[in-house]
């Protein structure tokens, strides 16, 4: 019989989302900061790192969207992939009050699950990630 449990999702701060994140499915969260509705994507960012997420498999259509896409500023959690573009993507433009922020443009979140999470506290999240690498690191040094 065939091993049918799902793949787990990788808990990881916007900071951490590099090209050695490639193929791999990752938690992440952050604020919202920009949402293209003719595209599908949304930059979150946490601090001055953001992240460019391809939204279009959560989301049916513009009509329908939900409610926190509309709502800048608020907290994202998405579960994906990360993905790599031959050719850098277009960075929107912010708005002159929108945070100065580090985005990688050829790094794109493929998402499967995209939700509000107005509730996580993000400073709580990335302490909790910090305490799970560092015990990582102590595992893998004793072994």
């Amino acid at each position: 019989m065939p091993n049918q449990q799902v793949e787990s999702a990788t808990p990881t701060k916007l900071a951490s989302v590099s090209p050695a994140s490639l193929a791999r499915k990752l938690r992440v969260a952050g604020r919202l900061l920009y949402h293209d509705a003719e595209t599908s994507t949304i930059m979150i960012h946490d601090g001055e790192d953001a992240l460019l997420v391809d939204v279009s498999l959560c989301v049916q259509n513009a009509w329908r969207s939900p409610p926190w896409l509309r709502e800048s500023g608020t907290i994202v959690m998405v579960v994906g992939y990360v993905e790599s573009s031959a050719k850098p993507l277009p960075l929107p433009v912010l708005s002159a009050h929108a945070p100065l922020v580090n985005v990688n443009p050829r790094l794109v979140l493929r998402a499967i699950i995209a939700e509000g999470a107005p509730d996580l506290d993000m400073v709580l999240w990335n302490r909790a990630i910090q305490a799970r690498e560092e015990l990582t690191q102590e595992v893998k040094q004793e072994s």
